[in-house]
């Protein structure tokens, strides 16, 4: 579909929530749930495939600016970056980096940085999907389709830049 057929499809998702809450209250709660959920996932796959197919995600990077090979994983100890042995973003994790937990932006970057390592931004593969711990954290989210990794990504900002000031991961 079209982004503009993804909306209008959204637009019919929303109408469909309105209707049943008119009809039924909020008797039909799940139904006007369910029909907001596909609406919000309509749009943002119609977003994404304005943006070439693709999303803007955290990606790893040397103190040179290079992409390293890593996933944002979530282990037990919470999401932490898996450093691959090769590009293959089914390979192995041969070490961990966990991202700064300091609440000023500026020192998080700085604690980073003593690592190793920047975390910036680039544009990945992606499609829209529903993603949540339960129903109430339900929500459109847009998640890569390349695995978690690839250099096929256009790099916004390798670290050094001051988007990285937005602090991605307390968000």
């Amino acid at each position: 579909m079209t982004p503009d057929q993804l909306r209008a499809k959204a637009t019919q998702k929303d109408q469909e929530a309105y209707d049943s809450f008119e009809r039924c209250d909020a008797d039909g709660f799940m139904s006007q749930w369910a029909s907001g959920l596909s609406a919000q996932q309509l749009r943002l796959e119609a977003e994404i495939q304005e943006d070439g197919g693709r999303a803007t995600f955290p990606a790893l990077f040397d103190l040179n600016g290079n992409l390293v090979a890593a996933k944002y994983v979530d282990t037990r100890h919470g999401y932490a970056w898996g450093i691959l042995a090769s590009d293959d973003p089914s390979d192995r994790f041969v070490s961990w980096f966990n991202p700064s937990a300091a609440s000023d932006a500026k020192r998080a970057r700085r604690n980073d940085s003593i690592k190793g390592y920047y975390v910036g931004y680039v544009k990945a593969p992606a499609k829209a999907e529903l993603r949540g711990g339960n129903a109430a954290t339900v929500m459109a989210m847009p998640v890569r389709t390349d695995g978690g990794f690839s250099r096929d990504v256009v790099i916004i900002d390798n670290g050094h830049g001051e988007t990285n000031l937005e602090r991605w991961y307390d968000a």
